[in-house]
């Protein structure tokens, strides 16, 4: 009887061992309960913002830039999982800088639109400053053209996603303004041809 009580107890001191080890070694491969938080990096460059990374034995990488014109060119302004999370050590954190200059955008074919539906199309794209110049023409509200710089753009042209483009549209009203004006010189010339009395 003692003999097989011994060897119950054996048996669970081993068990409780093998338990305990399992745990103990899975619990270091997984670095439970050892997270660490996410530094502030935010505005800061990433040269600046790798000591704060290597404090917290946290690795980072580069995946993306975008423009914002109000923010200091080559900083961070995101981190993926977002600053102030909690994560494993060892974790890769992923940044989004801040680029040097704006993107460019390729310029779609507005001609033919009316003026809402190129302008909600360019500014889809990101365009966000479009102006509109009225011109002559037989249609009223009809997209004829897109200027940048004074220049006409064509299909598949790029600009910077902070570029003034300028959306020519058509008028009859601007044609008829042209044509009044023309009124007066037409009846110089008419009077021009009546002979002269002395």
């Amino acid at each position: 009887m003692k003999a097989i009580l011994a060897n119950l107890l054996l048996v669970i001191i081993v068990s409780a061992g093998l338990v305990w080890g399992c745990l103990t070694w899975l619990d270091a491969y997984t670095s439970r309960g050892e997270s660490v938080e996410i530094p502030n990096v935010k505005s800061m460059k990433p040269e600046v913002a790798r000591p704060l990374f290597d404090a917290q034995e946290l690795f980072w990488q580069v995946i993306d830039s975008t423009y914002n014109k109000t923010v200091r060119p080559g900083t961070i302004i995101e981190t993926i999982p977002p600053i102030g999370s909690r994560v494993k050590k060892g974790r890769t954190i992923y940044i989004r800088l801040n680029s040097h200059s704006a993107g460019l955008i390729s310029i779609p074919d507005v001609v033919n639109l009316s003026q809402r539906q190129a302008t909600t199309m360019l500014k889809t794209l990101g365009l966000e400053t479009i102006e509109i110049k009225w011109v002559h023409g037989n249609y009223h509200d009809l997209v004829v053209g897109l200027e940048y710089q004074g220049r006409p753009l064509q299909i598949r042209d790029k600009v910077p996603v902070n570029a003034t483009v300028t959306l020519l549209v058509s008028s009859e009203s601007v044609a008829d303004e042209q044509d009044e004006t023309l009124i007066p010189n037409e009846e110089i010339i008419e009077n021009s041809d009546s002979p002269i009395n002395f």
